[in-house]
């Protein structure tokens, strides 16, 4: 019998997780795992824990947002541990439970991790500190933590959605230079991103074709808008998923990159505050921390499901915009 180190944040996505632990425990025991359980007290908590605990067990389950997954995968690459990580996405916005193809049903979640098997991912590093997969900065990059705890509880991930309009007044172009061995880039930029993920935020970046076992990040940079066209134009690549045919952004897919700015800007690793910084070095780990994920043909299916939707919601977003438009 395999032994499971459990370990869950109890307040994660409005405390969601209290109705269905003893479910997910019941399919694991039956799936042939030995649990220990371990609710975290904390920020930090779940880090140290872990990495006490994690050379008893064979797999570490994680369940919680990105902070708590940040904790766990942070402890093993801390202890350079290959224990498998078995996440059921448990937050807000669950984007690396989306990469892996894990339902946000926890009791289904829980029977993809018995019937899955573990698959290497790449890691990020930033200026020494590692990302899961996404280190952003600019426009929208304060939505994450600057979203109350409490509306996040109330209303979930409409939550970021009352963030971002808000955020909207507050757009302000940076002066970046990118350097890397593919090219060097230096304009003026509302938002900016190394991206190692198929979804952020809630939305698929299938345009950016992505592979997260590759060893390589993807960069994209949205130029400061020209003219209030330029939004409409970034708006449709986002629809047909075409950032490379777009003078509206630039992309960029490397292993490691320099970012230098004239003065220090606001950053976010997997959307929790990152620090100020003027000059950033980032690179990709490959093959850094284990996964579980579900079996390929189910993990296939429920992508495209996903797409189809995120798909209707961006165009019904871009007529509601262009309606508004034609009545000013």
């Amino acid at each position: 019998m395999k032994k499971m180190l459990f370990v869950f944040n109890p307040h994660a996505g409005k405390g969601r997780i209290k109705n269905h632990l003893v479910k997910m425990l019941q399919i694991f025991t039956a799936g042939g795992y030995d649990v220990t359980i371990y609710p975290t007290k904390g920020r930090f908590d779940a880090f140290e824990y872990v990495r006490r605990m994690e050379s008893g067990f064979d797999v570490i389950g994680c369940c919680g947002g990105d902070g708590t997954l940040n904790e766990v995968v942070g402890a093993l690459l801390k202890n350079k541990s290959k224990v498998p990580i078995a996440y059921i996405p448990g937050g807000t916005m669950n984007d690396w439970g989306t990469n892996l193809g894990m339902s946000n049903n926890m009791e289904t979640s829980a029977k993809m991790i018995v019937d899955g098997s573990a698959m290497a991912f790449d890691i990020g590093r930033f200026n020494g500190k590692n990302f899961n997969y996404v280190a952003a900065f600019g426009a929208f990059t304060e939505i994450a933590y600057d979203t109350s705890q409490r509306l996040k509880k109330v209303i979930g991930q409409t939550a970021y959605g009352i963030s971002a309009l808000k955020s909207l007044v507050r757009l302000k172009p940076y002066h970046l230079r990118v350097e890397c061995a593919e090219c060097t880039l230096d304009g003026n930029y509302l938002y900016g991103m190394a991206n190692n993920s198929n979804v952020i935020g809630g939305f698929r970046l299938d345009g950016m074709h992505t592979d997260l076992h590759d060893g390589k990040f993807e960069i994209l940079l949205i130029k400061k808008f020209r003219n209030p066209f330029d939004f409409t134009r970034l708006l449709n690549a986002a629809i047909i998923q075409d950032y490379i045919n777009t003078d509206t952004v630039d992309v960029i897919e490397t292993s490691e990159a320099k970012f230098i700015f004239d003065d220090p800007v606001k950053w976010t690793l997997d959307g929790e505050y990152g620090g100020m910084h003027k000059e950033i070095d980032i690179e990709i780990v490959p093959d850094a921390v284990n996964f579980i994920v579900p079996p390929k043909n189910c993990k296939l299916i429920r992508l495209e499901e996903k797409k189809k939707v995120h798909l209707q919601k961006l165009i019904e977003k871009r007529d509601s915009f262009l309606e508004d438009k034609e009545n000013l």
